[in-house]
């Protein structure tokens, strides 16, 4: 479990801002955001995790959560505490579909969460290196026992995690402003879907983003934006007592 995920998202809005402000190409600010948060994950993994003497469930959900905030104090002193507005993907400002009226980058938002989620899909089945990172996961040491470099797949997953984790940082962005501590909130929320939704299973993952965000919306719309941020965990917490694997969450079974 990696709790620094969310200041990948967190990068990624601030180095789209901050490549914008150089006059870089929109495309290519994002594409270079991109890379340079997935070599800080491979960084990260290779300094922090591969190195750890206690290698256990808890001591690195506490170690992500250090870097994290070692992440988030370093953006604050580089690029300050101001929320930074940050230029649209699309030359057009908003669109209006069935009297309704928002914001062009949510198209880019939603076709983004698409084709990057169909991607992974691909990758996690259809390939020899996903289905490798997939079985990695799962069992490493039966991977081990087959010749498997565990580390190494673990290093590229953290490589992968942050690529997109500042794809999702950079298109969100424009919608949301860049700010050093977004990431806290959007780590926490990005858990809470998974949660929902059951890890392990990215279609499980969406389903579960959509079902939270959507209930922050209704309880922004009919009761009050001050309790939207609540409705998440809410939802978590009942999910967790209903079913703790998630909604398309399966149950290890273990034969003796």
């Amino acid at each position: 479990m990696n709790f620094a995920q969310g200041e990948f998202v967190m990068l990624g809005a601030m180095l789209q801002f901050y490549f914008l402000t150089l006059h870089i190409p929109i495309v290519l600010s994002f594409l270079l955001s991109s890379l340079i948060v997935g070599v800080i994950g491979y960084f990260i993994h290779a300094v922090f995790i591969r190195g750890t003497r206690n290698p256990q469930e808890l001591a690195l959900i506490v170690l992500t959560i250090g870097i994290a905030m070692i992440l988030r104090g370093t953006s604050m002193l580089l690029f300050g505490k101001n929320a930074h507005a940050v230029k649209q993907f699309l030359p057009f400002d908003s669109i209006t579909v069935f009297g309704l009226t928002f914001s062009s980058q949510y198209i880019v938002v939603f076709a983004g969460a698409i084709i990057f989620a169909t991607l992974l899909f691909i990758y996690f089945n259809k390939t020899n290196s996903g289905k490798v990172m997939m079985a990695s996961s799962n069992n490493p040491l039966a991977c081990r026992l087959f010749g498997i470099d565990v580390e190494q797949v673990q290093a590229i997953s953290f490589f992968i995690s942050g690529m997109l984790g500042a794809i999702g940082g950079s298109i969100i962005a424009p919608i949301s402003f860049a700010k050093y501590n977004m990431g806290l909130i959007m780590g926490l929320k990005g858990f809470s879907a998974s949660v929902v939704g059951g890890f392990g299973n990215n279609v499980g993952a969406i389903a579960g983003g959509l079902i939270i965000g959507v209930s922050e919306s209704l309880a922004a719309g009919y009761i009050s934006s001050s309790y939207k941020d609540i409705v998440a965990f809410l939802i978590m917490i009942l999910v967790l007592f209903v079913k703790p694997s998630g909604i398309f969450g399966a149950k290890d079974i273990e034969r003796v």
